[in-house]
Formats: C-alpha cells, structure tokens, sequence
C-alpha cells in the first residue's frame, strides 16, 4: 500500500505540474470543451474495461499455480476487450448524429478515445492478480510522464488543444504495448487460445460488476455531460478544474488501498467470512480517518489550491471545490464496502441495482437542481448518491453477511 501510495502521488503530480500550464494556454472555455471530450470518452473506456479489472484479477489471484488457467483467463479477456474496443469506435462514429457538442469537433473525440486502444493492451487486470502492483504503478508512472513530456514539448497555443488529448493517448498506446509484452514474457504467458467457454467463464463474472461501473459512472462521470446541457464551455472547465483535483485526491488515497488490498481479501473471504469481514472493518476504519483528514484539507485550502494550480481566470472554481470536499471521506468508504466488500463476499449481482438506484436518483436531482443552482447542483447530486451508496452497500453486507456466517 505504502509503495503504491508513493508512486501515486508521483502518477499524479505529473499531470498537476502540466495542468497549471495547459489550464492557463486552452483558458476556461477550451479546457471545458476537451474535459467534456473526455468526459464522453469515459463511457467508451467503462465499456472497454468491462469490470476485469476486478473479475478477472479475482479469477487470476484465485488460480494460484494452475498456469493452463492463467493462459485461458489471460487470453480470454484480451479477445473480449479487442472486441468491445471495435465496438466502442463504432460507438463514438454514430455519436455525432446524438449529441451537437460531438458533431462540431469529432476530431477532438477521437484522439481522445484512441487511449482506449493503450487500456486494452496494459493487463492491469494480471499484473494486480499477479500481486505485482508495482510493476502496474511504475508503468501508469511512465505512462503520465511520457504524456506530459510530449504536451510540454508541443502545446504552446490554444489552436493545439486537440493535440493535448492526442498526445496523451500515444502516450498509453506506447506504454500499453510495453506493458503487454513484458506480462506475456515474464510470466510464460503460452500461445493464443480462445474458445467460447473460455470467453463465456471471464465475461459472466464481469457482467454485473461492468453494470454497476456503469451506473456509477452516471453519478461522477454524467455530472459534466448534464451540466454541459445546461451551462457554457467556461462553466464546464470550472467544474472540471474543481472535478480534477477531487478525482486526483480520490486516485492517491483510494486506488493504492483498494488495489493492494483486493487480493488479500478475496482469499480471506473464501478462507473465512468472519475473518474477511472482521478485516474489512479494519480497513474501513483507518482508511476513512485518513480520507477524513483530507476532506478538510480540502475545504480548508480550496482557494490557494485553485488560484496555484489553474490561475485567476478559474476563480469560480473555489466554491464547487469546497462543495465537493466530503467526496474523498465518501469515496473512500463506499469503494472499500462495494469492492472489498460485495466483490470480495462473491455478492456482485447485488451491484448493479445498487449503481441502478444511485443512477436514477443523481439523474433525478441533475435534472431538477441543475436549471436553478448550475454547477452546485451536480455537486449536491454527486455527495448525496455516495452517501446513498454507503448505505445500501452496508445494509446489504449486514444482511447478507449474517446469512453467509451463520
């Protein structure tokens, strides 16, 4: 957890030391149309991603030293992301007849959906089953600073705001490719098989975790797609810069906690429900003191972090970042109850109506709250759903859990 904290602050403070200089080339307007971009693309990307990262690194963790299994696995879910990664192009080819944002600029979106052909080809998914989350977070580490590197070198006016997402993209394809054919070396992957049982066994226990990615998405990433029905491209880029450093916090604090502690815990559940349970507890525990403090950090410093970070012209930003400063706390503890706990007890199929119910009422309060507080109703909708999913989420392990270690 500590090695993967470490090279997450590094992951992440790359992209800050290039964020205060794109910020301030694109200006506000500019920098909302490529975050609403990329905001679209993140749909592309949940369906690429298609929960593996969870399902399939339960499965590789699970197999142990049976190497026949690991191969079958391994090539499974690399065929059915290449699919889903057609898929997904042809997606975005028909989003400029639905939405008039896509229509003006599709250049823009599909450098920035090229990322996703980098996504395929880096096996997080393996090397996290593999417990080698080093090796992962070195490479996300590269991945950043190859990417800021190129930005730094050729973004010098705002007329160059598509090669940013552009450039960014090279940077994970080039990455990715790296990534893949060290897995398939280091660990003897064997040579290409693929059947249909083989696809059926990775893509079943994917299903309801990619759903429940997807409706979670509808409540922090359909935030920016509504508010963007709503409000103007300076608007978005405020909410976008205040959106960032959240998701960034989120990133450094959740993500090395939650990856490292995965594995472990999906052994102790199938070892033993009560220790698995009682372990968890744990986890919550100091996690969410640690998330607490940085909550308040972030109300407490939201003026200084905005004005260094992105510059005057973002000023806007400050409230909806002090607004959004309860989400690393929330975060933190509905990830650490839905992934360690619904995914690590085997009950994902509870998931997706959890997601569902969370969708239905951020998009219900989006759509009512939106047209008369702006962007402070897109951070009320996004607080309350995970509120909301820490408690079903924990009502659910209550009961179920009971069942299971009774």
């Amino acid at each position: 957890m500590v090695s993967l904290g470490v090279l997450q602050v590094a992951n992440y403070l790359i992209p800050f030391l290039v964020l205060p200089i794109v910020s301030r080339i694109l200006g506000a307007s500019l920098f909302g149309s490529v975050s609403y971009a990329q905001n679209i693309v993140t749909y592309l990307t949940l369906l690429v991603n298609f929960g593996f990262e969870f399902s399939a690194t339960r499965q590789i963790a699970l197999a142990g030293d049976d190497r026949q299994q690991k191969d079958r696995i391994f090539w499974a879910v690399i065929t059915v992301k290449i699919l889903l990664l057609v898929l997904s192009f042809v997606i975005l080819g028909l989003l400029p007849l639905c939405i008039e944002r896509v229509a003006c600029d599709p250049r823009l979106y599909i450098y920035t959906a090229l990322t996703n052909i980098g996504l395929v080809m880096f096996p997080t998914w393996y090397l996290q089953g593999e417990q080698q989350m080093d090796k992962m977070a070195w490479a996300n580490f590269f991945t950043k600073l190859l990417g800021a590197i190129l930005v730094l070198l050729l973004v010098r006016k705002a007329s160059d705001y598509r090669m940013y997402p552009l450039l960014l993209s090279v940077a994970s394809i080039i990455i990715g490719f790296g990534a893949l054919v060290y897995v398939i070396r280091h660990f003897h992957i064997g040579r290409f098989q693929c059947t249909f049982s083989s696809l059926r066994e990775v893509i079943i226990p994917a299903a309801p975790i990619f759903l429940n990615n997807l409706f979670g998405s509808l409540y922090t990433t359909i935030n920016l797609t509504l508010l963007g029905v709503f409000a103007a491209d300076d608007v978005m880029g405020c909410f976008s810069a205040a959106q960032r450093l959240i998701l960034a916090l989120n990133m450094v604090i959740v993500l090395p906690i939650s990856t490292a502690v995965y594995p472990e815990i999906s052994r102790r559940f199938v070892q033993s429900k009560t220790n698995g349970i009682r372990f968890l507890k744990r986890v919550i525990l100091y996690a969410g003191l640690s998330a607490a403090v940085v909550s308040a950090l972030v109300y407490v410093t939201a003026p200084y972090a905005i004005r260094i970070i992105y510059g005057a012209g973002y000023a806007p930003a400050v409230e909806i970042l002090r607004w959004l400063a309860p989400l690393p706390l929330l975060v933190m503890t509905a990830t650490l109850l839905t992934v360690q706990g619904l995914y690590g007890l085997g009950l994902q199929r509870w998931a997706p109506w959890v997601g569902l119910t969370l969708a239905t009422l951020c998009i219900s309060l989006n759509l009512i709250l939106l047209p008369r507080l702006g962007a402070q109703a897109v951070c009320i909708s996004w607080t309350v759903a995970e509120v909301m999913e820490c408690v079903l989420v924990g009502l659910i392990l209550i009961v179920k859990g009971r069942s299971q270690t009774a």
